[in-house]
C-alpha cells in the first residue's frame, strides 16, 4: 500500500491526539469509578448508622 492510499482521517494510536483521547477516556473512567465508590460508601454508612440508631 503506497502512502497515497492511506486514509488521512486515521491517525496512528501513538499520535498526540490518540494519546490525549486515551488519557481523557481514562480520566472519565476513573471519575465514574470514584463516584460510584463514594455513593456506595455513603449508602453503606447511612444504613449502618441507621441500624445503630434504631438498635439503641
Amino acid at each position: 500500500m503506497s502512502e497515497g492510499d492511506r486514509d488521512p482521517d486515521q491517525r496512528p494510536s501513538s499520535s498526540s491526539v490518540g494519546k490525549r483521547t486515551r488519557l481523557n477516556a481514562g480520566r472519565i473512567a476513573l471519575i465514574l469509578v470514584g463516584t460510584v465508590a463514594v455513593v456506595a460508601f455513603t449508602l453503606y454508612a447511612t444504613i449502618v448508622l441507621y441500624g445503630l440508631i434504631k438498635g439503641s
